[in-house]
Formats: C-alpha cells, structure tokens, sequence
C-alpha cells in the first residue's frame, strides 16, 4: 500500500497489537485494519468451533438522550424502538424519505438514552443525517462518542467460559441481545450477548485508554480454551455464512429493506416513520428485486458485481457477496434476483470470468444459527 495512503488511514487503540501479531492490514472503510492474522480461512473455523477475537473498534458509536430521543429515533427507523426495556438492544434501520437504507445498526437502550452502533464507513453521513433531523429541538441531544470507544468482539462456542475467566462474573443470565454494565479487571464496560457471526458471542465497549489492557486479558485468559485475534476476512465470511448483510453490498440507498428480506426489521403497524407509506406499499403489493442466497453448483467464486443469469439470455440480476465457505466446504454467496424468480431451489447461472457456473438460490441462513436464546 502506498505510505501516503497508509498515512491517510485512520487507526484503532489496537494497532501496535495487531503489527506485533503479524496481522496483515488493509484499508476498509477509512481505516487501517487487520484483514488476518493466521489465515482467514483457519480464522473462520476457530470462530465456530471454539472462539475468536475481533477488534471492530472503526465501528461508530452515537449516543442520543433527551426527553424526545425515543420519539426521535422511532421517526428515523423502521424498527420499534419503544419495545425496548432498559439493558436490551435491536437490530434497526436508519431509512430516508424514500424508505430506502441510510444504515444498519445496532441500538442500545441505556438507562438514559440510547446508544447507537453504526457502520464505520457510513458514521459521518448518520451523525450528519440526525443533527439535520434534530433542527432546532432542544429535547434532543446527540453525541459522537466514536473516537473515546473501543469495541471488541469476542465470538464462538467458547465465548463465555472465557469472559468468565477474564471477568470473575457468570453470564448465564445474560440473554441474547441483552447487556449488562460492569467492571472487568477494574476497566468499565459494557457487555452485550451479541455479534455479527451467527455464533454465541460478546461484544466488548470500554474507554480507548484501557483497549490494549482488555484486549491482552482476554487473550491471556482464552490461551487455554484455543483463542485467536481474528480479522475482518474471517468475518465477513462468518456474516455471509449466517446470510446476514453488510452495508455497501447487500444493503445501500438504492434498495428498500423489504427488497433487501429485511421484512422482520420492519414495524410498520406499530409507528409512524419517515418513508413508510412507500415501505408499506412494497409490504403490500411487493417489490421487483428481492435478496436471495445461493449456493454454488459448480466450483467458482461468485465476487460483487458478477451477473446473474435465469438462462444464457435472460439475466435477471446481480451477485453482492461471495465467499468460500471453510464451514460448509462450499462456495456460497449473496445477491439480488428479479422477485419472481426468487425461490428457494430455483437454478441460476453466475457469470464469472465470461463463463456461466451452475448455483441453486437457497434459504438463508446458509450455516446452523448458534446464539444464546
């Protein structure tokens, strides 16, 4: 990578960690972050047979108080946020006037307030998004607390006899996407039963100034259970094995979350939201495109952008993700197809390198889900 580039490039707590653990770096989303450290497809494995560590410290923390914040939210966002008791979280949707995606992510609700966990490469363009929705309401109060949090993930089967170890607490009481507040070796954090891999698994937030000292006691404590720092290449496997969307290639402002099967993440009897009416019509009446998955039939990579085909004439959409699935010992993949030819068990074909490979559309998720119910 060009230095002056690498000079551009923003850096996590982490860094001198994962330079010292001969993590390969490459930029995503305006930072410098490992994309493996043994192997990615090694990692992948670790993650789901006994656990793995993941620094995800890019990803943008946002913080929303005042007696309109719920209001607030629930007007932005397709979820129902209301739903939420004080120390339990959801997966929500920032969408724009014409109910297309701003964001995914993650809301807390905290004792006062809300926290919400958004996407690195989209955090400057939400954070813009709310304080111009705010205008002039002084029940509203939105705060950038990105750059003073740290976020790690620690993911796999594993996962909570090694936070126990660390911490000295149990968290079998700790249900999926729950959280709770606590001290871990006198640093302060905040815990959630949560992930992105489909596996049972923690998520980790604590001061920048104590990253390197959380990170090396979970990794001091998970020596014995097999524990390895794991990087993003694993990750976005183990996100497209649980057929779960990543922002920029599943998801975007050009398609609506009932394109996108997000039909789950969507209240839209419950509230009033900006862009409902036009998501309620697709709820209704449907949509042209829909998200599928698909595994493939003959041996090749589906990549980002490869053409799908019904037949050899009739191309009939595109590919977001692919990936080699160690877990499966297959290649699989994401991507959007017209509606009516959506179903599950439906033959495609998959352009790649101007040749066409036999794939079957399938349901998601591709991988056995194993969080804690």
């Amino acid at each position: 990578m060009d230095n002056r580039k690498i000079k551009q490039l923003k850096y996590t707590p982490l860094y001198s960690l994962h330079l010292q653990n001969k993590a390969k770096m490459a930029d995503f989303a305006g930072w410098l972050m490992p994309i493996e450290y043994t192997g990615i497809l090694k990692e992948s494995r670790i993650c789901r047979t006994s656990c793995a560590l993941f620094d995800v410290s890019h990803m943008g923390e946002i913080k929303i108080t005042g007696d309109k914040a719920l209001d607030f939210i629930q007007y932005l966002t397709t979820n129902n946020a209301a739903s939420l008791k004080t120390y339990r979280m959801q997966y929500n949707l920032f969408v724009d006037s014409k109910g297309t995606i701003i964001d995914d992510f993650m809301l807390y609700r905290l004792r006062e307030g809300f926290l919400c966990v958004v996407n690195a490469s989209n955090k400057d363009k939400v954070l813009k998004w709310l304080k111009e929705n705010t205008k002039d309401n002084a029940d509203v109060n939105i705060e950038d607390e990105s750059d003073k949090t740290v976020l790690l993930s620690l993911q796999g089967p594993l996962s909570q006899k090694i936070l126990e170890q660390a911490s000295g607490r149990a968290f079998d009481n700790l249900k999926y996407m729950h959280f709770t507040e606590l001290k871990i070796s006198n640093i302060e954090c905040l815990i959630s039963r949560s992930g992105y891999t489909g596996e049972d698994g923690f998520e980790l937030y604590c001061s920048s100034d104590y990253a390197q000292a959380l990170w090396n006691l979970l990794a001091d404590k998970g020596g014995n259970f097999g524990l390895t720092p794991a990087g993003l290449g694993a990750r976005d496997v183990l996100r497209v094995e649980a057929g779960y969307p990543l922002y920029g290639h599943e998801i975007s402002r050009r398609v609506n979350p009932i394109e996108a099967s997000l039909d789950w993440a969507v209240k839209a009897k419950d509230k009033n939201f900006i862009g409902k009416e036009i998501i309620a019509d697709a709820v209704s009446n449907g949509t042209k495109i829909k998200r599928i998955g698909f595994f493939m039939e003959e041996r090749g990579m589906a990549r980002a952008g490869y053409s799908i085909y019904k037949n050899k004439e009739e191309r009939i959409g595109e590919v977001t993700s692919g990936v080699y699935s160690p877990n499966l010992g297959r290649f699989i993949g994401m991507g959007y197809v017209n509606t009516d030819y959506a179903d599950a068990g439906n033959e495609i074909l998959i352009e790649i390198r101007n040749k066409l490979y036999r794939a079957q559309i399938c349901k998601f998720p591709f991988v056995k889900i194993n969080t804690r119910k």
